[in-house]
């Protein structure tokens, strides 16, 4: 399921695009108080997103928002493993650069013969 947004200014951040979405959502969904979205790369900063993540999004109280999502920052104990696996993606804001550890992890799967493999096996889960 993709989610558009809806007309009108355009968001400054994706942290402002994800609390958009979810505002509108639960204000088309009044008797709604938890619903499932694809993650926004980078509405919680820098860090790891996983490819076709989902977030959890819950109502706490009328415009009391939380998301648990898909995500891993830079400087959790763990990023450079899962910069490692092949469905994370390290997201940084323009002009901003990967931390060297991570980039060279997630290199690892960004090769033409790795993404080669992933294509085949993405297609072959279709």
């Amino acid at each position: 399921m993709k989610f558009e947004a809806s007309p009108g200014a355009p968001d400054a951040t994706p942290a402002d695009r994800a609390d958009r979405i979810d505002r509108e959502w639960f204000a088309r969904h009044p008797n709604a108080t938890e619903y499932r979205r694809p993650t926004v790369p980078g509405e919680h900063g820098p860090g790891l997103y996983m490819d076709g993540g989902r977030s959890v999004v819950t109502l706490l109280a009328p415009g009391v928002i939380y998301a648990v999502d898909n995500f891993a920052p830079f400087t959790d104990p763990d990023a450079v493993a899962v910069a490692r696996t092949p469905q994370w993606r390290p997201w940084t804001p323009p002009g901003a650069v990967v931390p060297p550890d991570i980039a060279a992890a997630d290199a690892v799967y960004r090769t033409p013969e790795a993404q080669a493999v992933l294509a085949v096996l993405e297609a072959e889960g279709d």
